[in-house]
């Protein structure tokens, strides 16, 4: 309620600054001097982020020689999933080397009874290492069924260590990550989620990669990183001591992390690969979990700007929170009502005004081809297809953090791991049709060096989306080929 009441006393500032300016130096210079500072503040936000990202990790990989192996408990929530996929992840859990741990397997909200009966008439195969559990509803999205986990799992468990309903572990994984977190007094400890790598798809994985490899990474140096959701090692007695997993917000991982910082506990990231996922299948499910992931987040900055925490931590919180967040909404309004004023009003308008939307455009391009480039090992191109994917996602990563701001309703929609196929009707073109109409306008009134360079702008939105498509097509969502290690989240 505080920072609700917080952001609506900045508006009507911004508001009232405004209305003055207005009277004081007229509409169109007011215009002019808020479009300069959002600039100013773009080009800020984006130095501040490569900067954050580049931070070199300054705490070593921790890890334990075990002595003992202490009760771990892997918990898989599914809904909605497909039996062949989930049967395929609980077979890889049962093959661990590790001989103290038990799967927790919890299916909730899944009407299809063809999709969960046969996962529980496999884990009715091994009653002395399964836990399966059936609810036709339960409330709380994600979290609300980690925490039904919470009571199944065995009184004696040390470690819960979350699985993806499409992660195969490797028989060391458990070893692996109890040695890490019995090395560390972390509440919770993160590892990288590696994905199954199509054979035309590096853009996307690398894309994804780049949350490890830089975030979370940097997170370390304050002991701040946020759980990711899968493939994290949670200590129970800090767990129990926030209450669970918190059920109010769309990514209940990093609202734990946050709850956990907030009473002083640490978090930590390993860059050992433990596993591989699935990468989304279609264009529309990746946009779907981008929006979920981008509201969710956003979720969580308003409960941490009420927290006391060190500033060094609130700085790495604060980065990770808006990984996927970008300041696209503004320009993109701006430019649908320049678009407007030009074409309904007689106004002379100064050339300055577009050429500081597309100067807005600008910074983000260059800020995020800069984050990409210097923030990764990998080659040039991978980072290049890593970057053009996220400049084809910068829609929904523009206006995902409005719509959580006004509270604007959103349910948790899983993330389809069904076979599905991409049409070029799926391609993004929001942005890129917006700057097209800007240029063509700029042309037809005889701005024609403004126009050559929003030109420029639109293809390179353009070829970002067709890009993206071309990562999905059915040649390539076809063909499975997994990258070795090395070409993974641990060269970071």
């Amino acid at each position: 309620m505080k920072v609700s009441q917080n952001i609506l006393m900045l508006c009507y500032v911004i508001t009232i600054v405004m209305i003055i300016s207005y009277f004081a130096v007229g509409f169109e210079t007011t215009l002019i001097i808020n479009l300069s500072l959002l600039s100013l503040l773009m080009l800020v936000e984006s130095i501040a982020r490569i900067r954050f990202c580049r931070r070199q990790n300054k705490i070593s990989s921790k890890s334990s020689r075990l002595q003992k192996s202490p009760r771990v408990s892997i918990h898989i929530a599914i809904c909605n999933e497909p039996s062949e996929l989930v049967i395929k992840t609980i077979r890889a859990a049962l093959q661990l080397n590790y001989e103290n741990y038990e799967i927790v397997v919890l299916d909730n909200n899944t009407i299809d009874k063809k999709l969960w009966k046969p996962v529980r008439e496999f884990c009715n195969r091994y009653p002395e290492k399964v836990i399966f559990k059936h609810f036709d509803k339960l409330d709380g999205y994600k979290a609300g069924a980690l925490n039904q986990c919470l009571k199944l799992m065995h009184p004696a468990t040390k470690y819960i260590f979350t699985v993806d309903a499409d992660y195969i572990l490797k028989p060391d994984s458990l070893c692996k990550a109890v040695a890490v977190i019995d090395g560390t007094d972390a509440a919770v400890v993160q590892f990288p989620q590696h994905y199954t790598l199509h054979h035309e798809r590096h853009g996307l994985f690398n894309e994804l990669e780049h949350f490890f490899s830089g975030y979370a990474q940097a997170g370390n140096r304050s002991l701040s990183t946020l759980p990711t959701g899968t493939l994290s090692m949670v200590r129970v007695e800090s767990l129990l001591s926030v209450s669970g997993w918190p059920t109010d917000s769309l990514t209940e991982d990093a609202h734990l992390g946050i709850k956990f910082l907030s009473e002083k506990f640490t978090t930590y990231f390993s860059n050992q690969i433990l596993g591989q996922g699935v990468m989304p299948g279609s264009i529309v499910d990746l946009r779907k979990q981008r929006h979920r992931w981008v509201y969710g987040n956003t979720q969580c900055f308003l409960k941490f700007c009420s927290l006391r925490v060190q500033d060094q931590c609130k700085l790495s919180v604060f980065m990770q929170l808006s990984a996927w967040v970008n300041l696209l909404s503004f320009p993109i309004v701006f430019s649908l009502i320049y678009i407007l004023a030009e074409i309904l009003t007689t106004w002379q308008i100064s050339d300055w005004i577009p050429m500081l939307i597309l100067s807005q455009f600008s910074i983000y391009v260059f800020g995020k081809l800069f984050l990409f480039l210097s923030n990764s090992k990998n080659t040039f191109q991978y980072n290049f297809k890593a970057f053009l994917i996220h400049l084809a996602l910068s829609f929904e990563m523009a206006f995902s953090p409005i719509m959580a701001l006004i509270g604007m309703p959103a349910s948790f929609v899983t993330t389809s791991k069904f076979a599905s196929v991409s049409s070029l009707k799926h391609i993004p073109l929001r942005i890129p049709t917006l700057l097209f109409m800007m240029t063509m306008l700029l042309f037809a009134v005889g701005k024609t060096g403004i126009a050559m360079y929003s030109l420029q702008v639109s293809l390179l939105f353009l070829l970002s989306g067709i890009y993206l498509y071309s990562e999905f097509t059915p040649k390539s969502i076809n063909q499975l080929k997994i990258l070795p290690d090395e070409n993974s989240h641990s060269r970071a």
